[in-house]
């Protein structure tokens, strides 16, 4: 695989949504954080095995990542392009 998928990072935004909605709701019932946490290790499942640099295996957030789906970006580790499908 040399490129990171579209879907995966907008599954990666909808995850950090779900976790930051989940943490304010647990405030006010507290079975809501057993979900922020069950997104949370969702998220870092997909992070570790999807979100990464597929040349180099290198680490980019997933700001980064959003902005490159619409321009030509480069990893910060290795300097080659990433390809965003």
């Amino acid at each position: 695989m040399k490129y990171i998928s579209s879907k995966d990072i907008n599954l990666g935004t909808y995850l950090i949504v779900l976790h930051g909605i989940s943490i304010v709701c647990g405030f006010i019932k507290w079975p809501l954080f057993i979900f922020a946490g069950i997104f949370m290790f969702s998220y870092i499942i997909l992070d570790r095995h999807r979100l990464r640099c597929p040349n180099c295996g290198g680490f980019e957030n997933l700001d980064r990542l959003n902005y490159a789906k619409k321009h030509v970006f480069h990893c910060r580790h290795c300097g080659e392009r990433i390809n965003i499908l």
